[in-house]
This record gives C-alpha cells, sequence and structure tokens, in this order.
C-alpha cells in the first residue's frame, strides 16, 4: 500500500470509528421503534422520536456526538433524496381537475397564513414555513424535507421536533375527527375523499380516513393526498434556492436536492423497475427514522416545552383553516 493510499485510507477509518457508536444507538431506537410501530399501531417516526428522547442525555456523550450529528443531517439529506422514488407525474394524471385547483389553492394559502400568522405570534419564520409546509403539504416528511434544505444553524433542532410532534398528533385526531363531522354535513363519499385528502395530513392517515368512509372516499382521498405530496418536489427546490442565495461562501450546496429530482424524473418516466423503487422507499423511510432518532437524542424535552402555546395554536389553526378552505373551494366548484 502507497502513501498515498495510507493518507486517505487513514482518515476514513478514524471518521467511521468516530462515527459508529452515535449511528449505531440511532440505528437500533430506529429499528425499536419500527417494531413498537408494528405491534401497536401508531406512527413508527413519533416513536422513534420519543425513544431519541429517553436517550437525550447520551447526546452529551462526546464519543456519541460524531455519529448523533451525522445522523441528523447527512442521513437525513439521503432519505430526503430517495423520497423522489415516491412521487412521479402520474399522480397528477391520475387525480384530474378538480383536486388539482383545491391543492393549488389551499397549499400555497396554507403557507402563506403560517407566515403571517407566525410572524403576529412571534415565532421564528423558518419555524413558521416549517409548520406550514408539514400542514400543507404532507406532515412530518415535508417538516423534514423543508428542514434539510435550511443551511445548519438556521432552525432550532427544537423547533423542527415541536413541528413532527404536533403535526403527527393533529394528523390522527383529524382522522379520527373528520369522518363522521363530513357526514353529519351531508357531503357524499367523493366530496369527503376530496376534503380528507386535501386536509388531512399524512399519506397514510388520509388514505385511512378515506377508506373508514368508503371504498370510493378512499381512492379519492389518496390521490388528492399524493397530488399534494408531489408539490413538494417544486417547494423543496425553490427553497433549497431561496435560503442558501447568497450563502453560498458559508454553506455547502444541497446536492441531495439534485439526486431528489433524478429518482423523481426516472420514477415519472417509468425507468425505476417496481422491485428497485420499493427498495428505495423503504430505505427512504429508514433514514428518516434513523434521522428522527437523531433528532430526539439531541433534544432536551425541557428545550421542547419550553417553546410555549404559540407553535401548537399555530398549527391547530393552520389545520383548521385548510379544511375550511377545502370546504370553500369545493362550494364554488359545485356551484
Amino acid at each position: 500500500m502507497n502513501a498515498a493510499s495510507q493518507r486517505w485510507i487513514s482518515p476514513t477509518f478514524k471518521a467511521l470509528g468516530q462515527r459508529y457508536p452515535g449511528t449505531a444507538l440511532c440505528v437500533v431506537l430506529a429499528l425499536a421503534g419500527s417494531f413498537l410501530s408494528e405491534h401497536y399501531g401508531a406512527p413508527a417516526l413519533l416513536l422513534v422520536l420519543l425513544l431519541g428522547f429517553g436517550f437525550a442525555t447520551q447526546g452529551d456523550d462526546p464519543r456519541m456526538q460524531a455519529g448523533v450529528t451525522f445522523c441528523s443531517r447527512t442521513i437525513l439529506r439521503i432519505g430526503v433524496a430517495l423520497l423522489g422514488a415516491r412521487i412521479g407525474t402520474d399522480q397528477l394524471l391520475q387525480v384530474g381537475s378538480l383536486p388539482l385547483v383545491m391543492v393549488l389553492v389551499c397549499v400555497p394559502l396554507t403557507i402563506g397564513a403560517a407566515l403571517l400568522l407566525g410572524r403576529w405570534l412571534g415565532l421564528p419564520w423558518l419555524h413558521s414555513l416549517v409548520a406550514g409546509v408539514a400542514v400543507g403539504i404532507c406532515g412530518v416528511s415535508a417538516a423534514i424535507a423543508v428542514a434539510a434544505v435550511i443551511p445548519a444553524g438556521r432552525l432550532e433542532e427544537r423547533r423542527l421536533l415541536g413541528v413532527v410532534v404536533v403535526v403527527t398528533a393533529l394528523g390522527t385526531l383529524a382522522m379520527l375527527v373528520y369522518p363522521p363531522l363530513l357526514s353529519a354535513l351531508h357531503y357524499g363519499d367523493e366530496a369527503q375523499g376530496l376534503l380528507l385528502g386535501t386536509s388531512i395530513h399524512d399519506v397514510a392517515q388520509a388514505a385511512g380516513a378515506g377508506y373508514l368512509v368508503s371504498e370510493t372516499a378512499g381512492d379519492v382521498a389518496t390521490l388528492t393526498k399524493l397530488l399534494r405530496v408531489a408539490m413538494l418536489v417544486p417547494l423543496i427546490v425553490l427553497l433549497g434556492w431561496l435560503l442558501r442565495r447568497g450563502d453560498s461562501g458559508r454553506s455547502e450546496f444541497p446536492y441531495f436536492l439534485l439526486g431528489f429530482l433524478a429518482l423523481f424524473g426516472l420514477n415519472s418516466l417509468g425507468w425505476i423497475p417496481p422491485g428497485v423503487r420499493d427498495v428505495l422507499i423503504a430505505a427512504s423511510g429508514i433514514c428518516l427514522l434513523v434521522t428522527m432518532a437523531a433528532l430526539g437524542i439531541r433534544t432536551k424535552i425541557g428545550d421542547l416545552l419550553g417553546q410555549g402555546w404559540r407553535p401548537m395554536f399555530l398549527m391547530l389553526v393552520l389545520s383548521i383553516g385548510m379544511l375550511l378552505a377545502a370546504m370553500g373551494v369545493l362550494a364554488l366548484a359545485q356551484r
């Protein structure tokens, strides 16, 4: 082995050794959260986050810091890049014009309202942006994706975790409350599917709520929700450019967005074999679970609770407002 190889290999093994303890802990917590989710039906991301909170004292251990930091940044970006395999233009073609109109009205309206209301509440604008995107597009996945394009140090991790916890809780509550509410308001199955797909945060939650009503409502809710998810593609590219414009000297270019766009394009063209696509989607989910464990480890509960009532109030108002906006658009379209 020549001297050049030794100079390259030695630092590589040293970096791996430094990252191993923290990375191993995050992986174990991700596996534990997945196991609990399969057996108790609770959201895996939320369970992993709670397990991470339980190991928060480990975050101050110098032996763990390199690996936990690696998981909270690098693994996060890999997971976001792999999200591109979930989304394709076929989703846009299947849902028709009315869901598209509802999504194009309600999503920008929700994000804009988040920025305005967040400013009135005195919250940092990046916190309000992440909250608005989480409510407007696809819950935890959207919040994590937007956080990944924000330059390091500009958004406190406790604020991202606050969004994750609240949006998960509100999505679960909406899944249980919205179907009987809309039935009581005498909406038909297709209309309920449109409203559920436009207003519930997570894909699984929106689909589950729809199928609680009927098969028709479930199909419409799922397709409408996937259309909202598809809006994540242009949004994170735009935000990645806006947030890093003029900041190139202090932060790296978000190259993971190129991977996201490449997978999105390949999936849209049908060039990713189904088996490979399933593997990429599963890998994305694993990366996000590992990231959530790292974020939980790096956050102290006191810091999370110290945010007060304003972040929760912001997301509650946005969630209710999204449903009301969807009902308004549907009423105008049916005239």
